[in-house]
């Protein structure tokens, strides 16, 4: 899949995010951004700040308010989900193999651009209104993303998480939680859109590429022997 999606099931989870899967990270921290207008909103700009990514995760906002529901006394709330947008192996090949660097920040600029329409088209939250639950559009969304450079098995693959935090705001100006089913629906697209960016950007830099199933696609050039040697 060029993207997959999977809840994330506690903020304990959270210190994976920023472990440094490749040598190219800066102190063993793997390169971290906040994006997304619900991040702007926020106040969070720049680097993602563990404490303030774990808290956001437990469903506390900077301003002090708890988002989720009392049970038994504790408060129960969804931390997120992970967007994880990965390039064609190819890509990682010359990127961290072959060192052109510029491939990275086409990969960036691609998460980025899949980021923004899911933004637009999947930040929702449910609001009750005249006695039944509807769903309502935000266009907001707070995302930390963790770019990695390899895979577990330390091949070349070039990768982004980006947790999307379970808090949107509503029109009201209240922060609630998200409703995560358009998210979902809309993952092929949001994985379309990140690998025809890629693409784009990828040509833009001199590159041929041979044009896969959908939107997948190889940079000409790189043997399919040399993508299987660099393959889990």
């Amino acid at each position: 899949m060029v993207a997959t999606i999977s809840a994330i099931g506690s903020s304990s989870q959270a210190s994976s995010y920023y472990e440094a899967d490749d040598y190219y990270a800066d102190g063993g921290v793997s390169p971290s951004a906040w994006q997304g207008e619900g991040a702007k909103q926020l106040g969070l700009v720049g680097e993602v700040g563990r404490e303030t990514f774990r808290d956001l995760l437990d469903g506390k906002l900077p301003d002090g308010q708890q988002l989720g529901t009392t049970r038994a006394g504790a408060i129960a709330h969804r931390p997120g989900w992970d967007v994880t947008m990965s390039a064609p192996k190819s890509v990682s090949i010359m990127a961290e193999v072959a060192g052109d660097r510029r491939l990275i920040a086409a990969h960036d600029r691609a998460v980025k651009t899949a980021l923004g329409f899911a933004e637009r088209h999947a930040a929702a939250t449910r609001v009750r209104a005249d006695g039944s639950v509807e769903r309502q559009a935000t266009g907001n969304l707070a995302i930390a993303s963790f770019r990695h450079n390899t895979s577990r098995a330390q091949d070349p693959q070039l990768h982004t998480h980006n947790v999307i935090m379970n808090m949107t705001r509503d029109a009201d100006g209240a922060w609630r939680s998200l409703e995560p089913r358009t998210l979902y629906q809309l993952q092929k697209a949001i994985g379309a859109i990140y690998r025809q960016e890629l693409a784009l950007g990828v040509r833009a830099l001199g590159y041929a590429i041979e044009k896969g199933k959908d939107s997948a696609f190889e940079i000409k050039g790189v043997s399919p022997d040399v993508i299987r040697a660099f393959s889990e």
